[in-house]
């Protein structure tokens, strides 16, 4: 089986501290492919990845997106439709795949406007996330997924990434949503 979890900076630099860390994402005949861009916006996914996608032909697509698309002028409802739009893209093309959407998590210190106004806007889109698709079933092709775990230590000190042990709690929250579906 393979899984393919798909988004911005954070997949990046998760893939970077397994690599560091000497972690991999495997159990059993999982077999997991991360893709992480900086800066990776919801339409830059579909104008820029969507080949990748067709390569490794996942049978679980975990995106880890839409943080980058929150900014001074979009609502949580435009960036809503950003992700209904490529979820509706990726079922066409991969039918019989689960799609996993992973909530959006705070930033400290947004690029663009304040973190109070970015942290409204966050939990808008996650708690529209939540009731437009559902939490996990069994049998259901496309559920959101939250990250539980952070806090104000998990980040580093730029205020929008996460340190080591952020990524750690990253990592386990990653695979325990892969997981759900296997």
């Amino acid at each position: 089986m393979r899984a393919l979890v798909l988004g911005h900076s954070f997949i990046r630099r998760l893939r970077d501290w397994m690599r560091v860390n000497g972690r991999v994402m495997r159990h059993g005949n999982l077999d997991v492919h991360l893709h992480g861009v900086g800066g990776r916006t919801v339409p830059q996914v579909y104008h820029l990845d969507m080949q990748l996608v067709e390569r490794i032909s996942p049978d679980v697509i975990l995106l880890q997106l839409g943080g980058n698309d929150i900014n001074d002028t979009t609502s949580a409802s435009d960036v809503l439709v950003k992700l209904k739009r490529l979820i509706t893209v990726l079922r066409e093309k991969h039918p019989d795949s689960i799609i996993i959407v992973a909530s959006i998590f705070c930033r400290r210190r947004p690029r663009g406007l304040s973190s109070r106004s970015y942290d409204r806007k966050k939990k808008r889109v996650n708690k529209f996330l939540l009731k437009e698709f559902g939490a996990f079933e069994q049998g259901k092709k496309v559920f959101f997924f939250s990250h539980k775990f952070f806090k104000e230590k998990h980040f580093d000190r730029d205020g929008v990434h996460l340190n080591d042990d952020g990524n750690r709690c990253f990592y386990h929250s990653i695979f325990s949503a892969l997981r759900l579906v296997l």
